[in-house]
């Protein structure tokens, strides 16, 4: 709360005559004056601590602007409420922003952030004092924006950090490089908090470790492919798989620590992973053409809930397969994962792109979707996957003729 207090100052403390709660707007003018306040005395690096290129100098005024809302958040000592997406990205990121300041962290295992999850996180966090929720590595589509409105007229500050293409409804308040160009998408969310992180105070050795692991996770060319990095990367993913909706990191930790359990995990995750790859790759149906189109049924392979999951095994199909053009699908009852080699995205195709059409032609057939450039995904109504499919290679095979 804001409070006026009246009375001497003395050498390390004030001798109060009186002390009254200031009624709510009053409170706020303090509230915003401080803020104002604690922003001018910040410091920050002139530029990214990580990676210098075109795209990180047009992003840094809103790593730094972010960077400075949490610093503030910190000193004003408002609950934080961090909500990261279950998978390497996400948890990386995670990983980082804690270390830099103290938040109630919890798993999100969907892209979309739902009336549901705003209203469970309102009773969490409470309404008092501005507190602060920052979504990580999801929640930048249209179809979070109805439950991020209910956080802000709860009162609450809303952080969002993510690199997934946004909704073009988006109030512009996020930190998104996909905002900029459809190639923004390859700086992950959990690179991006490691920038923030960077800036905030955490030691810059101990972030590019976990950025390396953030963009493992996500295929991102930005550090390379060093082989510790996608080990830990799936080792991340595969608990995620395997861990409720609403997990904290505390688990995570103690699993990275534990050099034993680790590289039990590592083995018996390359293993699943190998073994259903082979059962898809035994199941595949190949269009040849200037973009070659690759497709294979997932039932009987992908459990709900168990490890590897569909897109995992989709990603391990790709990497076999990904000589020259290449558009990758792995559907099952429910869902197309879809992934599009370089070759075909030069050539006009985009998994996003794919899913958002598919979403506004068959409204009635599908549910979701959406992705990056490279990588997406098509959340069907049951009994329909096959006839979106169907339409999803036709739209393909028309794109390439193109």
């Amino acid at each position: 709360m804001a409070v006026a207090v009246r009375g001497e100052t003395r050498e390390n403390s004030i001798e109060s005559a009186s002390v009254s709660v200031l009624e709510e707007k009053d409170a706020e003018r303090v509230q915003q004056e401080v803020e104002e306040k604690i922003q001018k005395s910040l410091e920050f690096p002139e530029g990214p601590s990580l990676v210098e290129d075109e795209m990180t100098e047009k992003l840094w005024p809103k790593i730094a602007g972010t960077a400075a809302r949490i610093i503030i958040a910190k000193k004003l000592g408002k609950e934080i409420l961090l909500r990261f997406h279950g998978d390497a990205d996400g948890i990386s990121g995670a990983f980082a922003i804690t270390d830099v300041l103290r938040a109630k962290a919890f798993q999100q295992n969907s892209a979309v952030y739902s009336v549901r999850d705003a209203l469970r996180d309102i009773s969490t966090i409470g309404q008092e004092g501005k507190a602060v929720v920052i979504l990580l590595d999801f929640a930048s589509n249209n179809a979070s924006l109805e439950a991020i409105s209910l956080l802000k007229a709860a009162g609450l500050e809303v952080l969002i950090i993510d690199h997934h293409p946004p909704g073009d409804r988006n109030n512009g308040e996020m930190l998104n490089p996909a905002a900029y160009s459809p190639e923004g998408s390859k700086y992950p969310a959990g690179y991006l908090a490691c920038e923030i992180a960077i800036a905030c105070g955490m030691e810059k050795d101990m972030a590019r470790k976990l950025a390396g692991i953030a963009c493992a996770g996500d295929k991102s060319p930005l550090f390379g492919m060093e082989k510790e990095d996608v080990e830990k990367a799936m080792v991340l993913d595969f608990l995620a798989a395997h861990i409720s909706y609403g997990n904290n990191l505390s688990f995570y930790r103690k699993v990275m620590k534990n050099e034993s359990l680790f590289s039990s995990i590592a083995r018996q995750a390359e293993e699943s992973i190998d073994e259903a790859t082979q059962k898809a790759l035994a199941k595949e149906k190949t269009d040849e053409g200037a973009v070659r189109i690759i497709s294979f049924p997932l039932e009987g392979i992908v459990k709900k809930g168990e490890w590897p999951p569909a897109g995992k095994i989709t990603t391990s199909v790709f990497e076999k397969e990904k000589d020259g053009p290449l558009v990758c699908i792995g559907h099952t009852e429910r869902s197309l994962i879809l992934r599009i080699s370089t070759g075909a995205v030069d050539m006009g195709l985009s998994a996003n792109e794919l899913a958002g059409g598919i979403m506004e032609s068959m409204p009635d057939f599908v549910e979701g979707g959406g992705g990056h450039a490279k990588a997406g995904a098509i959340r069907t109504r049951a009994g329909f996957a096959k006839d979106v499919l169907n339409e999803l290679i036709r739209r393909i095979k028309e794109k390439r003729k193109v």
